[in-house]
């Protein structure tokens, strides 16, 4: 069975229903259905094959969606690029991935021309965008050339879906292999969770090149839910499409919570349509979610995984959410990514491998069909990454009596002071407490009497000011001394981010630690 047979269902079932509200047209699933043949069998006419890739760099557009399932259809891979990485990185995905088609928008077609010379693998060039471009095959031109009926060949499981790359501790990119059996399994785990309504409209407002937001796209398609697109994440933007498209799910990461939050006139947005809010990515402050599940007033629940797990693990419920506001002795699980959800197998285990006990912290690992094939043309990486069939994420965490996981920090990220260790999360939850603050990240830099110590990087509030003796005395009723920061760096605007909106500590943390050796950690 392959992911394509999702969509194939629904229009079997629901042809004339609502499927794609997008900026020039809203198709049903019959119209979609078609519009992905067409181009299937365009790029089968380019002489794009089964086992090809082809690489996607755009912005959130309801073509996206078509490209999702008119590549895989005709037993191509998909390779979605995180736009927001250096143009150098966009070339050696391009390049390492051996795309022989390159899809591209409007806004990041210049990034392209410039790269063009050195593209030597990509046979076709084609645009998504409006925009007439000399050299580029253009999408719309495409379908109109070609026959609304597809006959597809029949897909196995095991065949690759796609190449999502993820950048990691490394200093390339790495290609992690997705098959269509990894993504079908991560949607049965999802519906173990929380089954999509067929009358749900979902918004992708995180970006759809990466995982957090893009396996959506599949689950939503097999339900028959409506999917509208933001082409970039903005406040205002998010809660007029909320209110005009009566939109039910989404999913967030914490950063986007928190500028939701700030908008001066969220107040007089109706949000009422909205009935499920996913959050992800990146640990969020309890503080926040606390805000969040009062001004939004549906029913949240926290999804942890990662691009190696398709991406889901562990799921923290609705029902936890709103025990913890309801009890004070549960109230702690606000902080918890939640337990494993059915299908996969999750430990939190020491470095000699044995389970923690609770309070103890280990490193997060899992197996099961959703995990990865491995990292595409990376036979060791793949090989320290998946060991005995456990995928070893790299991240800590701590787990309670019940099984409630808590994350701690990435292994890259803990910050080791005089001996002791520092978990960024615990303090930052406590910063975000602070009312002069909009956005934190805590980070190691160098010292030469501890080796390490806690130095906080925030942004604030308009009009509002903040000192280092200030968050001292702020975050000592709260922390020991040893996790209280020493230094304070505050950011005019925002916090630099990655594709994802997740905060990048790698970005922060690089001035500091140039032409330096970690003493440790």
């Amino acid at each position: 069975m392959s992911i394509v047979e999702g969509l194939k269902n629904t229009v079997a079932a629901h042809p004339d229903k609502l499927a794609s509200i997008a900026t020039e047209a809203r198709y049903t699933f019959k119209q979609l259905d078609e519009r992905i043949n067409r181009l299937s069998g365009a790029l089968a006419d380019l002489g794009i094959q089964r086992g090809d890739r082809v690489a996607i760099l755009a912005l959130n557009h309801s073509r996206y969606l078509e490209l999702y399932y008119g590549v895989p259809q005709i037993g191509a891979a998909v390779v979605p690029i995180n736009f927001r990485i250096p143009p150098a990185e966009v070339q050696y995905i391009i390049e390492h991935s051996e795309a022989v088609a390159l899809v591209v928008d409007d806004a990041l077609a210049p990034l392209i021309d410039a790269l063009r010379p050195q593209l030597a693998t990509v046979k076709h060039f084609i645009s998504i965008g409006e925009a007439q471009r000399e050299d580029y095959l253009m999408y719309e031109a495409l379908l109109s050339n070609h026959s609304p009926d597809f006959h597809a060949p029949e897909i196995s499981d095991d065949e690759l879906l796609g190449l999502f790359y993820t950048s990691g501790t490394t200093a390339q990119p790495k290609g992690v292999m997705l098959t269509h059996d990894n993504m079908l399994s991560n949607i049965r785990h999802s519906n173990t969770v929380a089954v999509p309504l067929p009358d749900d409209v979902f918004l992708h407002t995180a970006p759809m090149f990466h995982l957090a937001d893009g396996a959506a796209v599949f689950n939503n398609i097999a339900h028959g839910v409506a999917q509208a697109y933001l082409s970039r994440f903005d406040p205002t933007e998010v809660l007029e499409t909320i209110q005009r498209e009566r939109i039910s799910t989404i999913v967030l990461v914490p950063t986007m919570i928190n500028f939701l939050l700030q908008h001066p006139r969220i107040e007089e947005y109706d949000l009422s349509s909205l009935r499920h809010l996913t959050y992800g990515a990146s640990p969020i402050a309890p503080e926040t979610l606390r805000r969040a599940m009062k001004v939004f007033g549906c029913r949240f629940g926290q999804g942890y995984g990662l691009t190696e797990a398709s991406p889901l693990l562990t799921v923290l419920l609705p029902e936890d959410h709103q025990a913890a506001l309801e009890d004070q002795q549960a109230e702690k699980r606000l902080a918890s990514c939640g337990r494993p959800v059915q299908g996969v197998e999750v430990r939190v285990v020491k470095d000699d491998g044995t389970q923690v006990s609770p309070g103890e912290v280990g490193e997060i690992i899992a197996r099961g069909p959703n995990i990865m094939k491995g990292y595409w043309k990376r036979p060791q990486d793949t090989a320290n990454t998946v060991r005995a069939g456990w995928l070893y994420t790299g991240d800590l965490a701590t787990v309670d009596e019940e099984g409630y996981l808590y994350l701690v920090d990435r292994k890259k990220d803990m910050i080791v002071s005089g001996g002791e260790n520092v978990f960024s999360t615990e303090v930052e939850a406590v910063i975000y407490m602070h009312p002069a603050v909009k956005e934190a990240a805590v980070i190691p830099v160098p010292d030469a009497e501890w080796g390490e110590r806690v130095h906080a990087c925030v942004s604030i509030k308009d009009g509002a000011t903040l000192t280092l003796a200030e968050l001292e005395e702020f975050c000592r009723p709260h922390l020991p001394s040893y996790k209280i920061p020493r230094s304070i760096e505050v950011i005019a605007g925002e916090l630099p981010k990655g594709g994802t909106g997740k905060i990048l500590k790698k970005t922060l943390r690089e001035k500091y630690w140039q032409g330096k050796t970690r003493l440790i950690g």
